[in-house]
């Protein structure tokens, strides 16, 4: 007998009269993947995300320190934001997660972490062009989803742009760790005509589509979002006032139309469009003219997208098929009028060659734990300083979002464990932590709750004496005596730097930065005058706001 799952698949019911058999068909597929090295952190990475997402007490600084614990995430999300179709709003380049939520939206950002964390999680070698192309067909539908949000009366279009894209995730994820399954599958459909719901059930206990829905569920995505995984009616469709119904019938317009790309012949072209047009005319209304104009568009967004991310469409069948189809010479982005210069160039330095996989592993490329030079780490609090600045200038942007921004350039460029934002409380007369970025730092947050009328201990010297200070070691000698008792009780980091904020001559908050081990930061004196001209940010946003 197997040994007992550790991870039950609690929520992965389907209103289905076989669901006890499918439930545990279900249950071994699921300990079969949870065998493999990479899904508990696939799972537990988007999870997380979507426990965010559906948090009233969690929100942007969640997500973005989330997303900021991924370094190949980070790079690749920044490098997407910056992308025409996501960042159409101008104001300036975008170099923070923090500044990315604010400009681009919560749930934009969200989408795109979403999916990038699907895709660089599913990369497997020995079957890498099977996985390109489902995976550029998905994107594809995702895309074309997004594009025709509105026609189909979906009012949220990174709901129709996930959803389009998860509409087939039971297959993808077959593939991915059930690859001699998935071949006898498509080796039967092929041999006996039969639809894949039908053998997939066969073959692997559970179809496909139940796959899919059953680890969306275990993944924590909405209701509404996994009722549109469901495979649609045959035949012509019906107009439905619910809102699952309509995202699930978009999605599903969206994949037809990406298979019918994939498997028609050019001289066949105008009778598929006809035909899908026509069957879902009253769920998705748009004509054949109307649809090649998505289309267009809709390939002009996927190649930057597919740039961006180190995808190279040139290597997909799909994407060529598809480009005829959009009538578009690929790759588009890099000929798009919109882009200045430096963004084709950028775009095309991401591009990868025929000698490289399709996902590109940053994270191999370029560790996380690789020192930087001084002037990468000054470019990127360089960087940060730009962001504050093209904040501080419009209206829109909310003190709370440009003091994240000042966080996150602080902890991204010197690549501290923690920062902390604390903000004066003055009914109690204490210094009370806000918000931060790093591992465990809602801890972190409650441990700064100290008196500003304790004696002088080191925090309340930088706020008395408006002194930037750098505490190497709390266990040497010559300060030791300074370090309070609560930090010593609450914090676990053996070095730390204090920037003060001061407005009026009056100490209004305190930015704490930290490492684990004593000695770790050192911060010469270019990188220091960043550090302080972001702190002044800090001080001239809340000047702004009082």
């Amino acid at each position: 007998m197997p040994p007992a799952d550790p991870h039950p698949a609690e929520e992965t019911a389907l209103d289905d009269p076989g669901l006890p058999f499918r439930q545990s068909a279900l249950d071994i597929l699921l300990r079969r993947m949870r065998s493999e090295s990479d899904f508990p952190a696939l799972s537990e990475a988007i999870g997380a995300i979507n426990r965010i997402a559906a948090s009233d007490r969690e929100g942007v600084n969640e997500l973005s320190n989330n997303i900021l614990k991924d370094f190949a995430l980070t790079n690749k999300l920044l490098r997407l934001a910056n992308v025409a179709f996501y960042n159409q709003v101008g104001g300036g380049s975008i170099s923070t997660i923090s500044r990315a939520v604010v400009i681009l939206g919560f749930d934009a950002v969200r989408s795109i972490a979403l999916s990038l964390i699907l895709f660089d999680n599913l990369e497997n070698k020995a079957h890498a062009q099977q996985l390109k192309e489902e995976f550029v067909k998905l994107l594809y539908a995702g895309m074309l989803a997004r594009e025709m949000a509105g026609k189909a009366q979906v009012a949220d279009v990174e709901e129709a742009f996930i959803g389009a894209m998860l509409h087939k995730l039971g297959r993808m994820l077959a593939m991915f760790y059930f690859p001699a399954e998935t071949a006898q599958i498509e080796e039967r459909i092929a041999a006996e005509g039969l639809g894949d719901s039908r053998v997939s059930s066969e073959v692997l206990g559970v179809s496909f589509e139940n796959l899919g829905i059953g680890i969306a569920r275990s993944w924590g995505f909405p209701d509404q979002l996994v009722q549109s995984m469901k495979k649609l009616p045959e035949g012509k469709l019906r107009r439905s006032t619910a809102g699952a119904d309509r995202l699930r019938a978009l999605a599903g317009f969206s994949n037809a139309l990406c298979e019918a790309i994939l498997d028609t012949p050019d001289s066949e072209r105008g009778k598929a469009l006809a035909k899908i047009t026509g069957r879902f005319s009253d769920v998705v209304p748009i004509g054949v003219e109307q649809l090649a104009e998505v289309m267009e568009k809709s390939m002009h967004d996927f190649a930057q997208f597919a740039l961006a991310v180190n995808v190279n469409l040139k290597q997909s069948d799909f994407a060529q098929q598809a480009s005829k189809w959009a009538g578009v010479r690929m790759p588009a982005a890099s000929t798009d009028p919109s882009a200045s210069a430096d963004d084709r160039a950028a775009l095309e330095s991401t591009m990868l060659h025929e000698h490289a996989p399709i996902l590109d592993d940053a994270s191999a490329a370029v560790p996380e734990s690789a020192p930087r030079s001084s002037a990468e780490i000054q470019a990127a609090l360089s960087s940060g300083l730009q962001d504050v600045g093209n904040s501080l200038i419009d209206d829109n942007v909310s003190i709370n979002d440009i003091l994240r921004m000042i966080l996150e350039a602080m902890y991204t460029g010197m690549g501290f464990d923690h920062v902390v934002l604390c903000i004066k409380d003055g009914r109690r007369n204490a210094m009370c932590g806000k918000f931060g970025f790093g591992d465990g730092v809602q801890d972190l947050i409650r441990a700064f709750d100290f008196p500003l009328t304790a004696p002088a201990d080191v925090f309340l010297v930088a706020l008395q004496q408006n002194a930037d200070i750098l505490i190497t070691d709390i266990d040497d000698a010559k300060i030791a005596t300074r370090i309070p008792a609560w930090y010593r009780a609450r914090v676990a980091a053996h070095t730390f730097a204090l920037f003060p904020i001061i407005v009026r001559g009056k100490a209004v908050g305190l930015i704490y930065a930290d490492r684990a081990r004593p000695g770790d930061i050192t911060i010469p004196e270019k990188e220091l005058s960043l550090l302080k001209s972001l702190r002044n940010q800090a001080v001239l946003a809340i000047r702004q706001s009082v």
